[in-house]
């Protein structure tokens, strides 16, 4: 290497599916339980993750995914929208400078009329209510999402009161050591928590209306700083 010359690393920005990944891994939540707290199918979270904007929905629809992921992952709503409409932008201008194949005359021509679209609309009728039905059920017989950002499973401090906070479904009723506590309307709570000199266990439950519970621990051990002596 020349004298007088360094070599630097030149920082990129991280996309946004970089972001919601590295935000989901940070709360240690799978895809899958992503998808349950959410409702927002695996496929659409993961293409959001990959910035795979092939496979996902309109602009309208997208858009939602991300203000209700970007609130799941606990990350800046405003930030997040700002960062997507600026790549949704990217790639719009980048698929129009694609050279799209004109199609040949002897291209066959599907035409919809009134005889044709009674049964689709009909079965699509049919196919949403029962997914209604399943959703609905489904949502009703199982236990309330929990998820605990801190403390974690096992921590030690020096402070005599620590934050508790996570997010649970917006219409559970939420127990820190059966002292039952406020979530706000996006399902997040935060309370400050007085430890004990020494182990302290922290039971957070999350309990829906068909007594569907979830119960996440957390051991906390509070260690006094000492006095420095001179």
């Amino acid at each position: 290497m020349a004298a007088g010359f360094s070599l630097r690393k030149i920082k990129t920005p991280l996309t946004l599916g970089v972001r919601f990944k590295r935000a989901r891994k940070r709360m240690k939540v799978e895809v899958v339980d992503a998808e349950i707290s959410t409702k927002i199918r695996s496929k659409y979270l993961l293409a959001l993750e990959n910035d795979d904007w092939l496979n996902l929905p309109a602009d309208a629809y997208t858009k939602g995914f991300v203000v209700r992921y970007a609130k799941f992952l606990m990350l800046d709503t405003k930030a997040v929208t700002k960062q997507y409409q600026r790549e949704r932008q990217a790639y719009a201008k980048s698929s129009s400078n694609l050279i799209v194949p004109k199609k040949s005359a002897k291209d066959t021509k599907l035409i919809v009329t009134p005889k044709l679209m009674i049964p689709v609309i009909a079965t699509l009728f049919v196919v949403s209510i029962f997914a209604y039905i399943v959703f609905q059920v489904y949502g009703f017989a199982a236990a309330p999402e929990l998820m605990l950002s801190y403390p974690g499973s096992s921590v030690v401090v020096e402070e005599e009161v620590i934050e508790v906070r996570g997010v649970t479904d917006t219409n559970a009723s939420l127990y820190v050591n059966n002292q039952k506590i406020q979530v706000s309307s996006d399902g997040k709570f935060i309370i400050d928590y007085k430890l004990t000199k020494g182990i302290n266990i922290i039971e957070v439950r999350a309990e829906n209306k068909a007594e569907k519970v979830k119960v996440m621990t957390s051991i906390v051990e509070y260690k006094p700083q000492t006095a420095k002596v001179n």
